[in-house]
Order: C-alpha cells, then sequence, then structure tokens
C-alpha cells in the first residue's frame, strides 16, 4: 500500500507539474503619454511569450537576435495591432512604430504612434493579448509622468478599460489593485501550493488562525518593504527561496517531525513570500503619489484571495485527515507538493 501511495502521488506531480511554468506571468506594459491629438505608447513584451502569435524565434534557441526582431517587426506590430486597440473614442487614423529595440534579452519595447482626428481626453484600451500568448496574459497600463502616472490592468476576464486622461477615481484605483491582488494569489499556483502544505497538517481552528495570522503579517511587512524599495533581493533568488519553502513544509508534514513551531515557520518563509508579492508592484514602477492606495489594495487582495483559498480547502483537509484515509491523504498530499517544490527550485535556480 505504501508503494501504491508513492506511485499515485509521484504520477499527480506530473499531471500538476505544467502549473509550474504558469506562475511564471504572462505579462506585457505600456507607457502612455497623450498630446494633443497624438498618443504615444511605449509598448513592452517578451518575443518568447508570444506562443500562438508571430514565431520571432525563428532558429528556436531560446533567444531573439536583433536580426530576427528585425524580419518579424512587421508581424509582431501587426498581432499588436489586431490584439491591443486604441480608441479615443474612434479609432486612430493612424499607427505607426517610431522605432524599435531590445530593453533585455527577448524583452522587446515598441514605441507606437497613435494619430486621431481630434484632441484626445479619454481613452478605451481594449486587449485580446492572451490570444497570441497565454489564456492567463495581463496587460499592465502607465498613464501620464511623474507624479501624475495612474496605472490599469487588463486580461482576460477584464478586456476593455476606460481611462480619463485627467485621471481615475480614488475607488477605481482601490478597485484595480484589489483584483490584481486577488487574481495574483488565485494563479499563483506556488503560493497555493505552500498554503496547502501549511494546511493538511493543521487540525484545530486556534493553530489555523496562528498560521494564517504569521502568513499574512510576514508577507505583508517585506511586501512593504521590497515595494517602496528598503530591501531589495534578486528575483531569482527569491522565487528560488518560494519553490525550497514549499518543499520544505512538504518534507516535515511527509515524516511527520516539526523542528520548529509551524507558526514560527509559517513567519519566516511569508517574509520570503512577500518578496515574490512584492515583484509585480516593483515592476509596474509606481510614483510615490500612487505607492501607498496601490500597494494597500493589492495586499488586501492578496489577503482575500487567501482567506477564499482557506475558506474553501481547510473543511475538505479538516474532513479527509479525520477520516481512515488520513495516513494516504497527508502522504500524497506532502509527496506531490515536495515533488512541485523540488522542480520549481530546479526551473528557476538553473534555467
Amino acid at each position: 500500500m505504501r508503494k501504491f501511495t508513492v506511485i499515485l502521488a509521484v504520477a499527480a506531480a506530473l499531471c500538476l507539474a505544467p502549473a509550474g511554468f504558469a506562475h511564471d506571468f504572462s505579462t506585457s506594459y505600456s507607457r502612455i503619454k497623450v498630446d494633443g491629438t497624438a498618443v504615444r505608447i511605449q509598448f513592452t513584451i517578451n518575443l518568447l511569450d508570444l506562443h500562438k502569435g508571430p514565431q520571432v524565434d525563428t532558429n528556436k534557441d531560446n533567444l531573439v537576435s536583433i536580426e530576427e526582431l528585425d524580419s518579424g517587426i512587421e508581424a509582431i506590430f501587426a498581432a499588436l495591432k489586431a490584439n491591443y486597440r486604441v480608441e479615443a473614442p474612434a479609432a486612430p487614423l493612424s499607427t505607426v512604430i517610431e522605432k524599435y529595440d531590445f530593453l533585455t534579452d527577448n524583452v522587446a519595447r515598441l514605441d507606437l504612434l497613435y494619430t486621431f482626428g481630434n484632441p484626445v481626453a479619454d481613452i478605451r484600451i481594449t486587449s485580446s493579448l492572451d490570444a497570441i500568448t497565454q489564456p492567463d496574459h495581463r496587460h499592465l497600463l502607465h498613464i501620464g509622468e511623474g507624479d501624475d502616472t495612474r496605472q490599469g490592468v487588463v486580461d482576460a476576464t477584464n478586456p476593455a478599460i476606460d481611462i480619463d486622461v485627467d485621471g481615475p477615481t480614488l475607488f477605481e484605483t482601490f478597485y484595480d489593485f484589489i483584483v490584481l491582488g486577488m487574481e495574483h494569489i488565485v494563479t499563483g499556483y506556488d503560493h497555493l501550493a505552500f498554503l496547502l502544505g501549511l494546511l493538511v497538517t493543521t487540525t484545530t481552528f486556534v493553530s489555523l488562525v496562528k498560521v494564517v495570522t504569521s502568513f499574512t503579517v510576514a508577507h505583508s511587512v517585506t511586501l512593504a518593504l521590497a515595494t517602496f524599495d528598503v530591501v531589495s533581493l534578486p528575483p531569482r533568488l527569491i522565487e528560488s527561496l518560494i519553490a525550497l519553502s514549499i518543499a520544505y513544509v512538504a518534507i516535515e508534514n511527509f515524516t511527520g517531525k516539526t523542528l520548529v513551531h509551524r507558526w514560527k515557520i509559517t513567519f519566516l518563509f511569508g517574509l520570503v513570500h512577500g518578496f515574490g508579492f512584492s515583484n509585480i508592484l516593483r515592476e509596474m514602477e509606481l510614483t510615490r503619489q500612487s505607492l501607498a492606495i496601490s500597494l494597500f489594495s493589492f495586499n488586501a487582495g492578496v489577503e482575500i484571495g487567501q482567506l477564499f483559498f482557506v475558506c474553501v480547502v481547510f473543511p475538505l483537509v479538516y474532513y479527509a485527515t479525520a477520516s481512515r484515509w488520513k495516513e494516504h491523504f497527508l502522504a500524497v498530499t506532502s509527496l506531490v507538493i515536495m515533488s512541485l517544490g523540488f522542480y520549481w527550485f530546479v526551473e528557476r535556480a538553473f534555467f
């Protein structure tokens, strides 16, 4: 029976392995500047993320050269025009590429110029970029400059956004970042795996409160510190440590030996996960003026997503651990989580 349990766990881990790729969020960015009838957009995208769009990496070496970019730029431009539409409120009279180049390996920036017939006061951005990238693709928008910068998010579930050039309301900003935080935790499969690893050996309400509170406080601290640039660590290191934290918790569950009180180890690893949560806000380069409300609402969204997961999963875990299948449930769950943790670590640390 024990051998059957191990085989089942490994099989489940292999089935879930694609989720490891999904955590590397499919994200693109645009900076929007309005000047009378002209709208200039700096559009940034990872060219290797065009899974269903133009295949720019023609030699399949996972590195797009400048020659490949030059050869594929017209196809890229056509795909973007078809799946990233700008209206104000009518369609633009013309759309051209002013210039393009690489920011880093495989990440290209296209400077686009949209010209309209009348001065632009309101913009509507509609995205179907998920059709040429992957289903969880998110596009992050910035409009304005300096302290007047504002942000927005469009994706498959919210494909369009209306932007008032004079600025959004406080409620709109708050709502957008709450949704972004919820999406980040719900689609962050490694964070969910970590939470599940904590929950499978949490059998009382008191211990549940301790674990959840410890994780919340810890990641909120480092989320704020990292977002405000008080502490900065390399993303590859953080993502690798997150993967190891998942494997460690699963190993403790599997062996039945806890070296440190679970809420204490949860706090330690929660600090690491907070850095992971901060990456998306750091990438958005928020201004000091909008940072406080964006950070607060994003963190609130993360907590809502986390509490939703706990409320759904904990009753199921409690039922499973109170049944005669307890030993098998713990073994299978722990081995699956441990396998995913090590898989993510190897993927992030060495590739």
